[in-house]
């Protein structure tokens, strides 16, 4: 075998991606696309399996919809932006508003779907373990729960496509709005010690804004479920489901504590992280003076300091996380060892198989949302401590 013939049939074996033409048409738009092909976001097949095959090159890419170019969707902020008189969250609330309700019915339509299940899972039990099994009850109860999820496949990807969009839209609005503020600055904002550094604004405050936009219909949604989960185990469990509530209901007290602990602290630390990375700037904007005058170790001094008080503040952040973790990870497990423990010593009832796996199913769907809802808590808190850094940015 010739070099040429080795390099070729070596080159075939360890190649990570097979050889394809190099570029590819143009994917076919959201909006334009059918019905169908939006309904099971097909059009986007041909741009995923080339992905699958080689690196994604420009040509391969979706096309923007005509409202998700950034001069659109700038447009779009603006206008709302300054009939709200300048405010940043009344302007997303005008603009986007109505589409996040929407989002947030739908959202609440696909935990009606997951809820369903536990009911379907006791149903499909008791009629097991009847001595006559209702044939008609068992399959309408299970055609009901292929529906159930099979409008929950459909909508769900819907939901968090619009969501992403929209979330896409106002951060590349912010960073617009906040880009035209920087390039009208004036000179004398320049020299304020009290401004916010625009660095960390793009850096850490638009992301912020970006994962609370992601959470705020699970704000109000988690609330609902975890009441709907406790009335399910209250018709399951009766009395003892109440047990468990107060273990719910002081895990949440402690976890806010937690929450308020980690909101002070994000504040103090960004704070601390503005300072730091002002005179990290003003040492390099002066590096030939801080060179010619030997001043290093002066200025080293003054970022250590600095860098000292942001450690401080950031471990304060950490501990306070932590101990929301811990709360949110063992209260599920108290919930129901306590409920159990009460219904069968307590009530002295038997737990039958149905109710004992219809309790571990709602104690399952109960599990998430207290892990889930104070740290969704914090970042809405972090986004307004966010919101709040822009609007004095832009008001300098």
């Amino acid at each position: 075998m010739s070099s040429t013939q080795l390099q070729r049939s070596s080159s075939r074996e360890y190649a990570t991606f097979l050889k394809v033409p190099p570029t590819s048409p143009k994917a076919q738009r959201h909006q334009s696309a059918s019905l169908m092909s939006r309904l099971f976001l097909s059009y986007a097949d041909d741009m995923m399996q080339i992905g699958n095959t080689r690196q994604l090159n420009q040509d391969d890419l979706l096309e923007l919809d005509d409202d998700s170019r950034s001069e659109v969707a700038y447009a779009f902020f603006k206008r709302h932006y300054d009939q709200q008189h300048q405010s940043i969250v009344r302007a997303i609330v005008h603009g986007y508003g109505w589409k996040f309700l929407l989002c947030g019915l739908a959202s609440a339509f696909t935990t009606a779907c997951i809820l369903f299940a536990p009911a379907v899972l006791h149903h499909v039990i008791d009629a097991f373990a009847a001595l006559e099994m209702d044939l008609t009850s068992l399959g309408m109860w299970l055609v009901a729960f292929f529906a159930s999820r099979l409008a929950n496949a459909l909508v769900a990807p819907h939901v968090d496509f619009q969501i992403q969009l929209m979330v896409f839209h106002i951060a590349v609005s912010l960073r617009a709005l906040l880009f035209e503020k920087t390039m009208r600055r004036s000179i004398q904002s320049r020299s304020d010690d009290k401004a916010v550094d625009i660095a960390n604004i793009y850096s850490s405050d638009i992301q912020r804004v970006i994962q609370c936009a992601n959470e705020i219909n699970t704000l109000w949604i988690l609330p609902i479920q975890i009441g709907v989960v406790v009335y399910m185990l209250y018709v399951v469990l009766g009395v003892s489901a109440f047990a468990g509530l107060a273990v719910i209901t002081l895990s949440m007290l402690v976890a806010f504590f937690f929450t308020k602990q980690t909101s002070d602290s994000y504040k103090e630390l960004m704070k601390r992280k503005d300072d730091r990375m002002k005179l990290v700037k003003e040492t390099f904007g002066a590096i030939q003076i801080v060179k010619l005058n030997a001043w290093e170790g002066k200025f080293e001094e003054k970022l250590l300091a600095l860098r000292e008080l942001e450690l401080s503040a950031l471990s304060r952040f950490v501990y306070a996380m932590c101990g929301t973790i811990f709360v949110l990870w063992t209260s599920p497990l108290f919930v129901s060892t306590l409920s159990f423990a009460f219904y069968t010593l307590v009530m002295v009832q038997v737990l039958t198989a149905a109710k004992v796996f219809t309790a571990i199913a709602l104690f399952n769907l109960l599990r998430d949302p207290l892990r889930e809802f104070p740290s969704i808590i914090q970042k809405c808190l972090q986004a307004k401590i966010s919101l709040d850094r822009m609007a004095d940015y832009l008001a300098l």
